[in-house]
């Protein structure tokens, strides 16, 4: 089952769950290299392209990117409810 990670920019820093799908799960974050620690992260599971759509109708504009310092779930979606430069800035 395809695995992403979730964040919703408008709870930016925060560790509040993103979204009603989202369950907390530890996996690895490599940092500097070959060093890792263990995060606990948000998740979600998408099957197919009609459960991302569902996704979106439900959320909203979703960012999707790849991350691979986090060998395990490198994939993620943000939901993108509010301006994330902004929240960087403050």
């Amino acid at each position: 089952m395809p695995e992403f990670r979730v964040v919703k920019t408008s709870l930016y820093g925060s560790p509040g769950k993103p979204c009603d799908e989202a369950v907390l799960k530890e996996t690895r974050e490599m940092v500097g290299g070959n060093i890792s620690k263990i995060r606990e992260v948000w998740v979600i599971n998408m099957n197919s392209l009609d459960e991302l759509i569902t996704f979106r109708d439900k959320y909203g504009e979703l960012i999707l990117d790849h991350d691979p310092s986090f060998p395990q779930i490198p994939d993620s979606i943000e939901i993108y409810d509010d301006w994330r430069e902004i929240k960087h800035a403050q």
